[in-house]
């Protein structure tokens, strides 16, 4: 659901039935990650990386189901567990964004039952990316939800 949105900010609100600490470790962890960090099923990753504090860095790379790879590294900007990450967002060569530093922040407000999670993507620069991080942001936050579902994650 999209609950705001400028030319250059995307803001996407979701609720889970899951706890804040719960959301955090799987919106930070390569194992979790590879379970829901991508636009669809149809996505693998060839691999993931998190060095979670502040400073550090992380890279990702999607396989789209033709076999093209895209990478997207960024560092950390703030680790408030369980509440809130921020980090930048950059794909790399030859993505056709490569290169533009846009920004993702994402909160996790406990709520009866569950946690509201508010992810926020700001920062773009060129008239198409907004609509193509929607795209990719709506499918794995879905993701995420079906990821939740499976019962080893504490």
């Amino acid at each position: 659901m999209v609950t705001e949105s400028s030319e250059d900010k995307l803001v996407l609100r979701r609720i889970y039935t899951a706890t804040p600490e719960a959301l955090f470790q799987i919106w930070t962890t390569p194992e979790y990650m590879r379970r829901w960090f991508r636009p669809n099923q149809e996505f693998t990753h060839q691999f993931i990386e998190v060095d979670l504090r502040v400073g550090g860095q992380y890279r990702v790379a999607f396989e789209s189901p033709e076999g093209v790879v895209d990478v997207l590294s960024g560092e950390f900007l703030e680790v408030t567990p369980p509440s809130k990450l921020v980090y930048s967002w950059t794909w790399e060569e030859p993505n056709e964004h490569a290169g533009i530093e846009t920004q993702v922040t994402v909160e996790f407000q406990e709520q009866a039952g569950g946690t509201e999670l508010t992810l926020t993507h700001e920062r773009f620069t060129k008239p198409d990316m907004k609509e193509r991080h929607l795209g990719g942001w709506s499918g794995a936050l879905d993701l995420l939800n079906v990821s939740l579902t499976q019962d080893d994650i504490d």
